[in-house]
């Protein structure tokens, strides 16, 4: 697949990933509206490191908590790795987690200020070494890539 397509398969991905996981958008803009709109229970966040994540590890045979784990790392890994296909060698280990970071905390900013969720470390935690899994293989990849023209 050429370049072009990559990126516009990596857009649309983050769209996406924007509008299901973030906004948590079912089909209904009303509903959607009506959660940002409704009176709050008063903003929460967590900015306590493993919290959030302690506390769903105590509770793994609970279906909030799999949801939770889930929901924050199988849907942010081809992050890690649609966006090395879509940029190449320009974007490096460095850059794919740093822009995964911009966009993390930006939408969890959103959720925030918006009443459609929580600002959570934790939740960047999750979504981070997701990403870093979802490069993995192609960090490894560009390794042996690079000691095989060492060879040559």
């Amino acid at each position: 697949m050429k370049k072009g397509m990559w990126k516009l398969v990596f857009w649309t991905y983050l769209l996406l990933l924007f509008v299901v996981v973030i906004l948590k958008f079912t089909g209904s803009i009303q509903v959607l509206l009506d959660k940002m709109a409704a009176e709050p229970y008063g903003k929460t966040y967590n900015l306590t490191p493993f919290h959030t994540i302690r506390l769903q590890l105590r509770h793994l045979s609970e279906g909030w908590a799999q949801f939770n784990l889930v929901g924050n790392t199988i849907p942010f890994v081809p992050f890690g790795f649609l966006m090395p296909m879509a940029y190449g060698r320009k974007c490096s280990f460095g850059k794919v987690l740093f822009w995964a970071l911009v966009f993390l905390l930006f939408a969890e900013g959103v959720q925030f200020y918006t009443n459609l969720g929580t600002f959570d470390v934790d939740d960047i935690i999750l979504n981070m070494s997701a990403i870093f899994m979802g490069y993995l293989p192609i960090g490894i990849y560009g390794i042996f890539r690079k000691n095989k023209k060492k060879k040559a």
